[in-house]
């Protein structure tokens, strides 16, 4: 039996004439939760890894008026259930297209962060997604595995199970942390899931180069200026490898940009969608 909507709830947090719709739907036999505010053309938020869709919320609040914002948490994060197997970014990229299909959204707008941003670069290189802009903010999608930075950053995955084996695991875990803030990828102490964990490191192996030649729509990326998760030369190369692209480097500010500078970007994000 399939289920288009599982149930409703309706918050008033932006005045009286604007309310936030908060969603669960069933996608591929996974409960997902999403939220849906506005009307207009469909923006969709995809955001970065081990967050979710409320990192968005203050560029929501924000964001210009006459639009459709659709946020989801992605498998695994937030409220949706996490896979039972491990996914790569193309298993995400399907998942997303088939997200839009259930709930009868066609975005004009995709919007992504991280994480997000490689799965937008993905899906629209390989035709599943079809936006008319698409915005990028502090993307993923260049493989780590052939920078001193990402062999550095394998090294900390793998050295708990190698090199303090017969360490106690408090040793192991200080260890390990320690060698992931030196690679600047401290995000991945957090993942405990077995499946997160291994859909993470086959993630950030692929190298979407080839992938980004192949997108001819306007592109908007945005950069924290002092982000060590995805760094400036990653915007830099992104810039290079899809045309029709601009960077924006906000001075001062690290991966999580959008929550730093939310009218900023709003006020970038609105005069790209006005050309």
């Amino acid at each position: 039996m399939a289920y288009q909507l599982v149930y409703q709830r309706t918050r008033l947090i932006f005045g009286p004439n604007e309310e936030i719709r908060d969603m669960k739907t069933i996608v591929n036999n996974l409960a997902i939760e999403y939220e849906d505010i506005g009307e207009g053309p469909v923006v969709l938020f995809l955001h970065g890894w081990k967050d979710d869709l409320h990192t968005f919320n203050e560029l929501v609040r924000v964001f210009p008026a006459g639009f459709r914002l659709v946020r989801l948490d992605f498998p695994g994060f937030g409220g949706s259930e996490l896979p039972k197997e491990v996914w790569s970014t193309g298993e995400y990229a399907h998942f997303v297209e088939d997200f839009c299909q259930k709930v009868g959204v066609q975005p004009e707008i995709l919007v992504g962060h991280s994480f997000g941003g490689r799965v937008i670069i993905k899906g629209v290189a390989e035709g599943l997604f079809t936006p008319k802009k698409i915005v990028l903010i502090a993307s993923a999608g260049l493989a780590k595995y052939k920078t001193f930075h990402a062999r550095f950053f394998l090294l900390a995955a793998k050295v708990g199970k190698i090199a303090l084996f017969f360490f106690p695991r408090t040793v192991q875990e200080r260890f390990r942390r320690r060698l992931y803030g030196m690679a600047g990828s401290g995000d991945y102490i957090h993942i405990h899931s077995g499946v997160l964990k291994e859909t993470f490191l086959k993630a950030i192996q692929e190298d979407l180069s080839v992938a980004a030649k192949e997108i001819h729509i306007p592109t908007l990326l945005i950069w924290g200026e002092r982000d060590v998760t995805t760094p400036i030369w990653d915007g830099r190369r992104l810039q290079r490898l899809i045309a029709h692209s601009r960077l924006e480097i906000l001075k001062g500010n690290g991966h999580f940009v959008h929550q730093e500078r939310p009218e900023e970007m709003a006020a970038l994000i609105k005069t790209f969608l006005l050309q």
